[in-house]
């Protein structure tokens, strides 16, 4: 592409095509004379050889008032070799400059403006203002850009303005500087024509537009791929937008706009040493882009390593060249062996370059790498332009400029290859998609194991802990039978007989669960009057409502409907529905059953659907549960807020634990399905839930259903809540012992087992949920608590934890009570300040031995906090194993006392006003924790000082108990006789300073 050649060969074509044409003929002084009527002036072409005058100057610095005096004159000659087109010999290097003089004689009836060529390194072109002035213009190869008149293409050559005068002569001067070639010095010919405007800049015009096309391609290429390298990081895209930059920088160093634009005032002795210099970043940033883009290092490292070295060679000698340029100082300097030798080898290793790129892409996609196509497609484009450019150049088979050929060949390739990237850059893309959702399965399906792992673990975790709490009572009871039987005959076996149906019912659910999911679970259409059915099972649960004060209702706006329907699933679904309303609804609330039909859409009297709510105004759900209360063995952590706010497990059936088997509403909703129809809840924490079912109406079964009332309550009996034991509800005593046991369980059978077991010792007092319990224990303060951890309202865990938490009961033994039996359930029973931790089923035995262990550990700390020596010492001396958690309570208490120590009217009131604990609470604490009562507690705390006082100061006995805050003296001689078994006198003597 040596485009800048080309211009110059046209130029010489121009001016040897138009010298065959006829010539104006000189004058007899050697003028050109400028007629209208002449075929060059209707050409716009005049070559100037037979009108110049030279002189070759050996002088440097001569002026142009020196040569253009009269008397210069005679020393300007014409000779021969001037006429030459071509060199005609060396002048010698000691030749400075050439004069040149031109005379002009413009017959033309107006000024005009025409254009002087000279081709060499420095043209100065002087044109008389006056006698002794002349005006200056500059041009020439070898200077900048912005000295010259003309930029772009043309600013290359040694162009200048000339305005001719009408009816006039004009006599110019030029000197030429560097116009010889390689090696040969100063030169002897050189070109020069006079051109009108119109031929000299014809084809211009087109050209720029078609170089600003292909140019601003070429950037606006180079820039989107510069940022998605910089968004994606793609390397491809960097080294392709530096190849299409460096590309563009040489089309525009070819045109002259890289001088024009980026060097103006700066001669780059262009192309000599700029091309060469980009050339080879032409071809280091392309193997960088065809490396990554072709995959040469995977699929052809050979190859890879050829073309390096193709490309090393190529810079190598290009850095060569450019050195070899500026050590000789001008180029006519030189040296024409090596030059020639060095620029021949550049070429011809541009051979083998060429046919290693179109190799390597053939094999690349031969290979299997699909975009190696679109590559090679790209590289032969640019082949073939430069072949037709070139066989055209020589033989004119299409009548088109050559750069025609250049834009679009160049300008396909550079789109082909950014085809291609693109192309390349999609299937990274999807690749890294593919690879991405793979990654996204494969965490998918680690997560699907874990939470099967989970569900696993649930399932076992939650189905072992509902068979504990009924072995509980089966194992416990047939002890009871077997060591009692008189007592236990009559109300032993019918414990054993509930729990028992309890295990069966679980068992059954877990069967029919995996029936429905197996597909093996039939249905057992009837066709009967389903409202009366549903009321029954609704009535049959009166008896638990009852025992919550729980008003239980049931409203249906039609009285008879007789439809299809499956007497045992509808029987699950509602006593799972009731059943749980009932539970979580608080004393005092309300449960209501209502059963509808939904009109079809036509107006129809016939219902298409059965609609059943069940409401409660319990607690409600909170929002972030309710999607998960569907799932199996889904379970929140426990937190102070309702169980059902946390946990969606209100669909438990038969009441065994609080939180319930985790599996009622998965069942329920499976069920529903079964039956083809839908369920829904609303909930809102604080107000209640909604359960509403749609049901399918048919009237396909040909059977009808005989039920009794009495085998619907049979039927449902496992789901309602033991009834509450005898002496039991509401906290009633059941045994007449010192130490007080409060026992929060919500399965009446596990609270009338332990009571049977703990009431010939302990004062029991029982509750059924968590926050019965705390707020019980905050008003009984009990002596010890045993809790079941799974419960409605509050679970055991956050009971235990605010208990440890208030002052008013951290003291008391917790005993957990669960069917977890896991070690990670016993640590998080234990962190929560729990003392003990019993699993079920347990032994009689082993509670109370739990029980004995803690009232020997209180008595040791009651024996602690009755000696009252550690109050009186440091806390930092103490052993931390003696630091007991309430070591800081009765610091506290004892830091009250000694502050008014000297006020004798220091009440109880005033202590427990100031230590924020009401009366009765601080007196229960106070005596679980040091068997002795707070009045007794301040007397020992002033005597102990009063003592501390006799044996350390010298105050005599009056000053030390009117300190301690005794009024009377001899009160307080038989106090500190009492408590010391010496009377305050003999402390004193036994100790005088």
């Amino acid at each position: 592409m040596k485009k800048r050649r080309r211009t110059g060969l046209l130029v010489f074509t121009c001016l040897a095509l138009f010298s065959l044409r006829g010539l104006a003929q000189p004058m007899e002084h050697g003028m050109l004379v400028l007629s209208s009527a002449d075929e060059q002036y209707q050409d716009g072409l005049y070559p100037l050889q037979d009108y110049l005058f030279v002189f070759v100057d050996k002088v440097e610095g001569r002026t142009i008032q020196e040569v253009a005096a009269p008397a210069f004159q005679p020393l300007f000659s014409q000779e021969e070799r001037w006429r030459a087109g071509a060199f005609a010999g060396d002048l010698g290097p000691e030749i400075h400059y050439i004069w040149g003089r031109l005379t002009i004689l413009s017959q033309l009836d107006e000024d005009e403006e025409w254009l002087i060529n000279f081709d060499a390194g420095m043209v100065d072109l002087f044109m008389p203002i006056d006698s002794n002035r002349f005006a200056h213009l500059k041009s020439g190869e070898s200077r900048p850009l912005g000295e010259k008149p003309f930029k772009g293409i043309y600013g290359t050559l040694s162009c200048m303005p000339l305005r001719l005068p009408a009816q006039d002569t004009l006599t110019v001067f030029f000197r030429l500087k560097r116009i010889g070639a390689v090696g040969k010095g100063m030169r002897s010919a050189f070109g020069n024509a006079l051109f009108k405007p119109h031929a000299y800049f014809a084809v211009d015009r087109h050209i720029r537009f078609f170089d600003a096309l292909m140019i601003g391609i070429m950037l606006a290429v180079a820039i989107y791929h510069l940022i998605i390298f910089l968004y994606q990081r793609q390397y491809v895209s960097l080294f392709f937008s530096l190849f299409v930059l460096a590309f563009a920088m040489i089309i525009m160093e070819y045109r002259g706009y890289a001088s024009e634009i980026l060097f103006p005032s700066v001669h780059l002795r262009s192309p000599i040493v700029v091309v060469p210099v980009t050339w080879s970043l032409v071809y280091l940033f392309h193997y960088g882009f065809s490396r990554l883009y072709l995959q040469l290092p995977k699929l052809l490292p050979v190859w890879d390593k050829i073309w390096a070295a193709l490309v090393l060679v190529d810079i190598i000698s290009g850095a060569m060249l450019v050195k070899m340029v500026f050590a000789a100082g001008e180029f006519s300097n030189v040296a024409p062996g090596p030059f020639f030798k060095l620029v021949s080898f550049r070429v011809l290793a541009n051979l083998p370059l060429l046919l290693t790129i179109l190799i390597a892409a053939a094999a690349a996609w031969f290979k299997g790498n699909k975009g190696a196509g679109i590559y090679l497609a790209a590289m032969l484009t640019y082949v073939l332009q430069e072949f037709a450019n070139n066989v055209n150049a020589w033989f004119g088979f299409l009548n088109l400029p050559s750069y025609v050929y250049g834009y679009v060949g160049q300008t396909l390739m550079v789109l082909l290859f950014a085809m291609g990237i693109a192309r390349q850059l999609k299937t990274l893309q999807e690749e890294k998609s593919a690879a991405e959702q793979a990654q996204l399965a494969e965490r998918a399906e680690n997560t699907r194991i874990r939470e099967l792992d989970a569900f696993k673990s649930r399932f076992y975790t939650n189905i072992t802990h509902q068979f504990r709490t009924p072995l509980t009572i089966i194992l416990g009871m047939a002890d009871q039978i077997q060591a009692h039987p008189s007592a236990w005959l009559n109300k032993g076996p019918e414990m054993i007989r509930r729990n028992g149906r309890r295990l069966l019912q679980l068992v059954d659910q877990i069967l029919t669960l995996s029936r429905l999911e197996s597909g093996h679970l039939p249905a057992h259409l009837v066709q009967d009057d389903v409202i009366r059915y549903i009321k029954y099972i609704v009535e049959s649960f009166h008896s638990s409502a009852e025992q919550k004060n729980i008003q239980l209702k049931f409203t249906s706006g039609l009285e008879e409907l007789v439809i299809d329907y499956d007497p045992d699933k509808l029987m699950d679904i509602l006593s799972n529905l009731i059943s749980n309303a009932i539970k979580f609804t608080p004393r005092g609330g309300e449960v209501k059953v209502e059963v509808g039909s939904r009109k079809s859409e036509s107006g129809s009297r016939k219902a298409e659907a059965l609609t059943i709510s069940v409401a409660d105004n319990g607690p409600g759900i909170s929002k972030e549960a309710l999607p998960h209360i569907f799932e199996r063995f889904y379970q929140a952590t426990g937190s102070p807020s309702p169980p059902s706010a946390t946990s969606p497990l209100r669909g438990d059936r038969g009441g065994l634990e609080g939180a319930g088997t985790g599996i009622g509403l998965a069942l329920t909703r499976e069920l529903v399905h079964f039956l083809k129809g839908e369920i829904a809840v609303e909930s809102e924490p604080g107000k209640g839930t909604v359960f509403s079912i749609t049901l399918p109406i048919t009237h396909n079964a040909t059977d009808g259903y005989e039920y009794e009332r009495s085998g619907i309550k049979e039927s449902v009996s496992t789901y309602i809540p033991t009834p509450e034991a005898a002496g039991q509800a509401g906290g009633k005593a059941t045994g007449h012992e010192q130490y007080t046991v409060l026992l929060v369980e919500d399965n009446r059978d596990v609270v009338e087992y332990i009571s049977t077991v703990l009431s010939s010792r302990f004062h029991i007092v029982a509750e059924y949920d968590g926050q019965q319990g705390l707020a019980r224990a905050l008003i009984l303060i009990p002596d010890i608590i045993i809790s079941d951890i799974m419960m409605p309202a509050m679970d055991g865990l956050e009971m235990s934890r605010q208990l440890k938490a208030d002052r008013r009961t951290s003291h008391i033994p917790i005993i957990l009570l669960t069917a977890k039996a896991d070690i990670a359930s016993r640590i998080e029973g234990l962190q929560t300040g729990a003392d003990a931790y019993l699993a079920k089923p347990f032994a009689p035995e082993e509670l109370q031995a739990q029980i004995d262990n803690l009232i020997e550990l209180r008595a040791r700390l009651q024996e602690r906090y009755r000696d009252l020596s550690f109050l009186f010492q440091p806390q930092h001396t103490l052993p931390d194993e003696d630091i007991h958690s309430e070591d800081h309570f009765m610091r506290e208490l004892h830091g009250l006392i000694r502050d008014n120590l000297s006020d004798p009217d220091f009440s109880i009131g005033q202590l427990c006003e100031q230590i924020g604990i009401s009366r009765a609470s601080l007196y229960k604490k106070f005596k679980a924790l040091s068997n002795q009562s707070i009045a007794d507690f301040i007397r020992r705390v002033r005597l102990h000082k009063a003592r501390q006082l006799l044996e350390t100061t010298q105050l005599n006995i009056t000053q030390v108990a009117i300190d301690v805050g005794f009024k009377n003296l001899s009160t307080f001689s038989r106090n500190f006789t009492e408590e010391f078994g010496v009377n305050p006198s003999r402390i004193k003597k036994e100790h005088k300073f």
